[in-house]
């Protein structure tokens, strides 16, 4: 008898305190998720675009290569579209690649729920792809001189440059998204 005391207290306990866990966890899995800013995600471009084709507020795809998880909800899941438009275009100079800056704007996940987002194709160029300086065309030669040694010629470039490339991005590249703004996930 006094082991079945036993045992209704602690089958009694433990319901006790399950029970506020398992109406947190409702009450967590029925709230907003969100994705915070300055998150990075892996996207892949789906045609492709170039500084010599585009122009300002021309639509570009890209998609979702993995699933993204916040805590154990799949926040993003693979296969969802990211909508953007090139929000500006630098053409190729004296000295200097062509460039692209790209603002994403809309997602679209795969059972078609529409989100509105604020973000960009992240680079390191102030998130312009491209860019790059390009070499030099001239080079003058400069004498050395070392203590001890005879004096030699070295070669330093001058400040006249090549002519700069398109920018082109093919599809299939894999580049970053960046999320400039929370999003509230439904």
């Amino acid at each position: 008898m006094l082991n079945i005391k036993k045992y209704i207290v602690c089958i009694i306990t433990g319901l006790i305190f399950t029970l506020p866990n398992i109406s947190a966890k409702a009450t967590d899995e029925d709230s907003f998720q969100k994705i915070r800013a300055g998150t990075f995600v892996k996207v892949m471009v789906m045609e492709e675009f170039s500084t010599l084709t585009a122009d300002i507020e021309d639509e570009l795809k890209f998609i979702n290569t993995s699933d993204m998880y916040v805590y154990e909800t799949n926040a993003i899941p693979k296969d969802t579209i990211f909508y953007g438009e090139a929000e500006d275009v630098l053409e190729p100079v004296e000295g200097k690649d062509g460039a692209i800056k790209i603002l994403i704007n809309k997602m679209v996940t795969p059972d078609k729920k529409v989100y509105k987002i604020k973000g960009h194709i992240y680079s390191d160029n102030d998130n312009y792809i491209g860019g790059k300086q390009t070499e030099p065309i001239y080079y003058r030669k400069v004498p050395q001189y070392n203590k001890g040694l005879r004096p030699f010629l070295q070669v330093a470039p001058l400040n006249v440059f090549e002519m700069g490339k398109h920018t082109v991005i093919l599809p299939g590249a894999e580049l970053f998204l960046i999320i400039e703004e929370d999003i509230k996930l439904k």
